[in-house]
């Protein structure tokens, strides 16, 4: 469900930056996301072994490793 809201009359400029700033965090914590999502499947299904996200977030992939993932199938 989406909620709709306006803006009090003046205060559009500073919901515009705010939406901004929001915006930025966003994207960043998806890659953040993806990132340990992409090490945590390579892990199951390249290698076979069980990784939880706690210590997925301390591992790196490598390029040719990232490129074996397919995360559209998860």
């Amino acid at each position: 469900m989406q909620d709709f809201y306006r803006c009090e009359e003046g205060m559009l400029p500073r919901a515009l930056e705010v939406d901004n700033i929001a915006c930025y965090k966003l994207v960043a914590d998806m890659h953040y996301k993806t990132r340990i999502q992409a090490i945590v499947t390579y892990c199951s299904h390249i290698e076979g072994r069980k990784v939880k996200k706690e210590f997925a977030r301390y591992m790196r992939l490598m390029r040719e490793q990232f490129l074996q993932v397919n995360i559209e199938h998860y």
